[in-house]
């Protein structure tokens, strides 16, 4: 399923930075009312950024060619060495991800929204004779104005769900369970408590540009990365930035099992 999250197959590195294991859910749980965000405050500046992201690697593949409105929210962007383009369209309640290849459309993501978050996203995929090949469900439940669930269903079988802890700014950690409730893997997060994190659609935790539909899960660039499965030693993962002079990363590193190193172009 990871190979579908963006059209195009994806390297080990994008998966160690994801941190996704198999998504499964418990068959007793009932799905969220995405009505719990009734509270979540609407950002009236939900647009209004420093410097806008044009490319990066960071995510061990290239986002490429990235375009913006004239109010700064998201327009279009390429993967896949341009192969891929991906255009947005927006609607009061919703927002519409259609990506192209070769002329045609190999997926779509639309995400409902409240108050401008996302309560549902639904993921779409087509073969190039343009079939149904998958759906992937995913449904978002708040609290205190922050994501703290998501749960997903595959083909419309529950299929997982993951659970976010936060301290005072930040996850300080996540964890995934299978179907019948068992842990899956648990990922811990330590960061760097004088760098913000300033991108604004793209992130560590956003990773397919929607940053700005959801509330911000980290306030500061991560540092270390931990995954722990069940009867498994920790695997850690280690992040380095060189950040421009207003505090954006251009350049970085990534250390542990899939070392690589990135860059970011902003303007």
């Amino acid at each position: 399923m990871t190979k579908q999250l963006f059209p195009c197959s994806l390297s080990a590195r994008l998966i160690l930075l994801l941190s996704i294991a198999i998504f499964s859910c418990e068959k007793s749980e009932k799905m969220p009312d995405p009505a719990m965000t009734k509270n979540v405050k609407t950002d009236a500046n939900a647009f209004v950024v420093g410097q806008l992201l044009l490319q990066t690697t960071m995510p061990g593949f290239d986002i490429t060619d990235i375009q913006y409105n004239a109010n700064n929210s998201l327009k279009s962007y390429r993967t896949e060495g341009g192969a891929y383009v991906t255009t947005l369209t927006y609607a009061p309640d919703k927002v519409i991800y259609t990506t192209v290849y070769g002329g045609k459309k190999s997926s779509d993501i639309v995400y409902d929204l409240v108050n401008q978050y996302a309560t549902r996203k639904v993921e779409t995929f087509y073969t190039s004779g343009g079939n149904i090949t998958d759906v992937i469900q995913t449904d978002y439940i708040y609290q205190a104005g922050k994501v703290v669930k998501e749960y997903y269903r595959e083909n419309n079988l529950p299929d997982g769900h993951l659970v976010y802890y936060y301290d005072d700014q930040n996850v300080s950690s996540q964890e995934r369970y299978d179907a019948d409730g068992a842990i899956v893997n648990k990922v811990s997060y330590e960061y760097y408590m004088k760098h913000a994190d300033k991108s604004a659609h793209f992130s560590q935790f956003n990773l397919k540009m929607d940053g700005k539909l959801f509330p911000p899960k980290t306030l500061n660039l991560v540092e270390n990365k931990y995954l722990k499965k069940p009867a498994k030693n920790p695997v850690a993962t280690h992040y380095t930035y060189l950040l421009n002079a207003s505090g954006y990363p251009t350049s970085g590193s990534v250390t542990g099992p899939d070392p690589y190193n990135w860059t970011s172009n902003w303007q």
